[in-house]
């Protein structure tokens, strides 16, 4: 049901009241209780009303959004763990921690081997190819 705002002419009191389109508007007013000065106030509502947008328009807002969103992501780590849920992102996190130590490990590791104590492998084994081959 619609909320319709009124004014008493006697007393200026302004009130909202809910009820049917269908149903008379009141005259009596509430505060001052005089009988037929209240009249019905026209206003703007409290939306924007009907939006009407087209499938191009949706596309590109929600791209613009989009644009937006992973922009702020890139800069605010909090708002990335809001994104893609807290307990993913710090698993996300610690597996990205785990394996860049890993990887220094390893750099260590091969900083470590002197050219001399790595063989030159021996030569590659062919492969036998059945190009130009006919079946019997």
């Amino acid at each position: 049901m619609p909320t319709y705002e009124h004014l008493c002419g006697s007393c200026e009191h302004e009130w909202e009241q809910v009820y049917g389109m269908t149903v008379d508007p009141p005259t009596l007013c509430p505060d001052c209780g005089v009988d037929g000065k209240v009249s019905r106030l026209i206003s703007g509502g409290s939306g924007p009303g009907i939006m009407r947008k087209s499938a191009g328009e949706v596309r590109a807002s929600v791209a613009s959004e989009t644009r937006a969103l992973k922009e702020r992501a890139k800069t605010d780590e909090n708002f990335r763990a809001n994104l893609v849920g807290e307990e993913n992102y710090n698993q996300r996190v610690l597996k990205t921690e785990a394996l860049q130590k890993e990887l220094v490990n390893i750099g260590k590791k091969a900083s470590s081997i002197k050219s001399t104590d790595v063989k030159p492998s021996a030569t590659r084994p062919k492969i036998k190819s059945s190009k130009g081959k006919k079946k019997a």
